[in-house]
């Protein structure tokens, strides 16, 4: 589950200095694995959320209306400054200390940068609620 073991391979020679969104699919091992995932993304977000990481979208996948794209229950999409500060993030001593966080919880996931290919906001939409926000909050408070 620890990306780094594939980044030589993904990561493209030549990278845009244009903001990066990547897509994240999560498939957890069980629902009291999310606790863990819960402890990951708030070191996530206390080390790399001061540095341009932000999550866009959090959201739990609901019935399928056409395709079949795999058996998700997560789908996440983060921005970050660059694709350069992506792979450097993955590659970091910071984000190798608490990443057996997300390998803990998770079955199977899926890491796709993005590259737009239409404008899109950059303003960001806030939502109410989440069963995660009070979670991640906590452990970011303690």
């Amino acid at each position: 589950m620890n990306p780094l073991t594939h980044l030589d391979k993904a990561q493209p020679a030549q990278m845009s200095d244009e903001p990066v969104i990547v897509l994240n699919l999560l498939k957890f091992k069980s629902a009291e694995s999310q606790d863990s995932y819960l402890d990951y993304a708030a070191s996530f977000f206390k080390t790399f959320g001061a540095r341009g990481a932000e999550a866009l979208y959090c959201g739990k996948l609901m019935e399928k209306v056409q395709g079949d794209a795999g058996d998700w229950d997560i789908v996440i999409l983060v921005r970050y400054t660059n694709r350069k500060m992506f792979y450097d993030m993955l590659r970091s001593e910071e984000y190798q200390a608490f990443s057996y966080l997300r390998e803990d919880a998770l079955e199977n996931a899926v890491l796709q940068p993005s590259e737009a290919v239409m404008p899109y906001r950059t303003e960001s939409i806030e939502f109410e609620g989440g069963d995660w926000l009070g979670e991640i909050q906590k452990r970011l408070a303690s």
